[in-house]
């Protein structure tokens, strides 16, 4: 019970620094030899913890977890209007109604999963071509988006190729933290404003998610809430709040569906699970398996709540020294991570992202750099 506690400690340090990943913990863990049965439920535990306390650095400082990168987009935004703290609710909203729709549905998964599965392999390349496709046509500029996705599609592929021990930290910290600090005008975040109430219309986006989630782990390759997130965008106009209720949803439903996955077709589509499992086999520890992650989402989205005005007060800080010390904190991370190709790969990127700003093109274009790998290694 203790490792657990300690588990959802390192949970929270994972979630609020940036660059550190609960797979580098889970590592670290593992190369200890702990000798205890709690060791999986610790793994189970931190991801938990981790997925929802990414949410506050991705709002408030515009720094994305692979997870939940493109909830940088609306959540920053409505940060930098004072609305922080309206996003942060609606993501911790969506994924409390999330977890208890998944629940729900989880049976339902199980029977599901061995039959759908072995029938859409065949059309995982074509669903994805179709898909990028339009993702670039109904941009608002497309030859530019053509242009952004290539040259995202080729930096990622790059990357991957790289070796190194967290490619997306520099690729994605680099396209989007750092192309922002370059183009930001405001010298302080305006305060932060805690909401009456939310809007339960953002109930029906996050029902979506759920479903976008459950359709995730039938995609090898692009089952990352990230790009879940772009492509459902192709077909419902998300802004705001929607959208950031649909991303956390899709985060929550496509970790919980996983354990389905896992135990039903043996894909553990997150890392965490699969490390787990390696440990204590998912079919021999489904139900506790899931009661530890469901606690550690339950976990982080009460501490959040209750802490929400403390984040708040982020506000009194000189957003032009926060931005500078982001910059610099954010240099030195990818380098002590990933070294000098990192650091290279993070300049890259951050060009890219730049480029993307100034041409007007949506950055969900961005993704591209995940596309076009997956795409690549399904031809």
């Amino acid at each position: 019970m203790l490792l657990i506690i300690l588990a959802l400690v390192l949970g929270l340090l994972t979630g609020l620094i940036p660059g550190l990943h609960p797979n580098t913990l889970t590592s670290v863990l593992l190369s200890l030899d702990i000798d205890s049965p709690d060791l999986p439920f610790m793994i189970i535990a931190m991801f938990a913890v981790h997925s929802i306390i990414a949410y506050i650095p991705s709002i408030f400082l515009g720094i994305p977890d692979s997870t939940v990168v493109l909830s940088v987009l609306p959540g920053h935004r409505m940060a930098m209007k004072g609305e922080g703290l309206k996003a942060l609710t609606v993501m911790v909203v969506s994924a409390i109604f999330a977890v208890i729709l998944c629940i729900t549905l989880f049976p339902i998964s199980q029977a599901l999963y061995p039959l759908v599965f072995p029938a859409i392999q065949p059309y995982l390349l074509h669903i994805l071509l179709i898909a990028s496709a339009v993702l670039i046509l109904k941009s608002r500029n497309p030859l530019g988006a053509l242009l952004i996705f290539v040259l995202a599609g080729a930096v990622g592929k790059q990357s991957f190729s790289l070796g190194l021990p967290d490619p997306f930290l520099p690729l994605f910290t680099g396209m989007f933290a750092m192309a922002a600090i370059f183009t930001y005008s405001n010298a302080k975040l305006p305060k932060q404003k805690l909401p009456k109430r939310i809007d339960l219309s953002i109930i029906k986006f996050a029902a979506l998610g759920v479903f976008l989630g459950w359709f995730a782990d039938l995609l090898p390759g692009i089952s990352s809430p990230a790009q879940v997130a772009a492509f459902a965008s192709i077909l419902i106009p998300f802004a705001g709040a929607a959208y950031l209720a649909t991303i956390a949803s899709i985060g929550v439903s496509e970790s919980v569906f996983a354990f389905s996955t896992a135990s039903t077709i043996d894909k553990a589509r997150i890392g965490a699970i699969a490390e787990a499992s390696s440990i204590t086999p998912i079919q021999d520890a489904l139900l506790p398996y899931l009661s530890v992650f469901i606690i550690g989402v339950v976990f982080a989205c009460i501490l959040v709540y209750f802490f929400r005005q403390k984040l708040g007060e982020i506000s009194k800080i000189n957003f032009t020294l926060m931005n500078t010390m982001l910059a610099i904190y954010l240099t030195l991370i990818v380098f002590l991570i990933d070294a000098l190709p990192g650091l290279m790969l993070f300049f890259v990127a951050t060009a890219l992202g730049y480029l993307c700003i100034r041409m007007n093109v949506e950055r969900t274009i961005l993704m591209g750099a995940i596309i076009v790998p997956t795409l690549l290694l399904l031809f």
